[in-house]
């Protein structure tokens, strides 16, 4: 599996998500300002970034997690609680 992958939706590039070095997961940096609000989130797989990505282009909300909560942008080694 590769370290880096590029998020496209509808031919625009969203942004990209980075293997993190300290767990098995990916963190997503924005490469537009439409997806500010996932700058810094942490993804299980690159997937999981792309369907989140995914819904904030089709609705213009902000994605939720499973239990609801809004996903908030946090910056540096902070993560949100799984």
């Amino acid at each position: 599996m590769s370290d880096a992958y590029v998020i496209e939706i509808s031919g625009f590039t969203a942004g990209i998500v980075t293997r993190d070095t300290q767990d098995s997961g990916f963190n997503f940096f924005s490469a537009s300002p439409r997806f500010n609000l996932m700058e810094g989130q942490h993804f299980a797989d690159p997937l999981a970034a792309e369907r989140a990505a995914r819904k904030l282009a089709e609705h213009g909300g902000v994605p939720r997690r499973p239990d609801g909560a809004a996903l908030q942008p946090h910056y540096g080694v902070k993560r949100m609680a799984r």
